[in-house]
């Protein structure tokens, strides 16, 4: 006599995704590519729970994810269709977009303008960081300009959101090659002065303007070679993300002052930007 065999265990119903706030109300998905079409989208961002995505438009390189007809030719990465496909997924009524957007590294646009726009050396020639990347400078008008306009052709894709990485100066490589001689400002002014130019221009669109800081920027004072000083910058933004070993550490580091008329939210990542899905409050 064969036994009967053992039944199959029902799987378990896996459990549904809990909603994650950000900005009171939205949970983050990190999209690596963009889907094929809406329905794609709208089904991947429901799998994680999800009510919005980041999309990297501009990387650490000054590469451009959408057919920009202003940004350097040879940094432009993406075609008409692609790029219609990210404005429709703008759009998409119900689902917050944030454009991940690399603010002044750039090895396109600081090459080909090393003296109007970018980070030199002491001859004169473009410096390059320890990954032979390019700077812009951000005092320099020209590099303002770039980017700004750039910022605009964000806004008009349809972006809630414009999250800002790397508004600094460089902090790795061989610093003391570079020439700051012809600087008439301090660091600190010169990205605040990014920021204003950016939040001018953003500003007909209503897209909210945010940073992406990391933990040591926040909890270390590094402005003697990146610039960023959060008292100059913080009140002009919309939000400050960072991923936070020591969350308790980086809220109290970016509670606002008494006397402070407006100041960022705190968006906490839960898992490693560029690689993972989760960025919450």
């Amino acid at each position: 006599m064969i036994d009967d065999p053992e039944p199959t265990p029902e799987p378990e119903p896996e459990p549904e995704p809990e909603p994650v706030d950000l900005f009171g109300e939205h949970h983050l998905a990190e999209l690596s590519a963009l889907p094929g079409d809406g329905v794609e989208l709208t089904q991947g961002l429901a799998a994680q729970g999800a009510s919005g995505f980041v999309y990297t438009v501009r990387n650490n390189a000054g590469e451009i994810f959408w057919a920009s007809p202003t940004g350097q030719p040879k940094a432009v990465k993406t075609g008409e269709e692609e790029t219609e496909r990210l404005r429709a997924f703008c759009g998409t009524e119900g689902l917050l977009s944030v454009a991940r957007f690399n603010v002044l590294h750039d090895s396109y646009y600081a090459f080909a303008n090393m003296k109007d726009a970018a980070i030199c050396q002491k001859g004169g020639y473009v410096w390059y960081d320890n990954h032979s990347y390019h700077w812009l400078e951000p005092e320099k008008e020209l590099a303002r300009q770039y980017v700004t306009g750039l910022a605009a052709e964000c806004a008009q894709l349809g972006f809630d959101e414009l999250l800002l990485e790397e508004l600094c100066y460089p902090t790795r490589g061989k610093l003391h090659k570079i020439s700051y001689k012809d600087n008439t400002m301090e660091k600190k002014d010169a990205l605040a002065l990014v920021l204003t130019d950016l939040r001018a221009a953003l500003e007909p669109y209503g897209v909210k303007l945010s940073l992406l800081l990391t933990e040591n920027q926040i909890l270390e004072d590094t402005s003697a070679d990146s610039g960023v000083d959060l008292a100059a910058l913080l009140p002009l933004v919309d939000g400050v993300y960072v991923q936070a070993a020591d969350p308790e550490a980086v809220r109290a580091a970016l509670a606002a002052p008494p006397e402070a008329e407006r100041w960022p939210e705190l968006v906490l990542i839960t898992a490693e930007p560029g690689g993972a899905d989760n960025w919450c409050v």
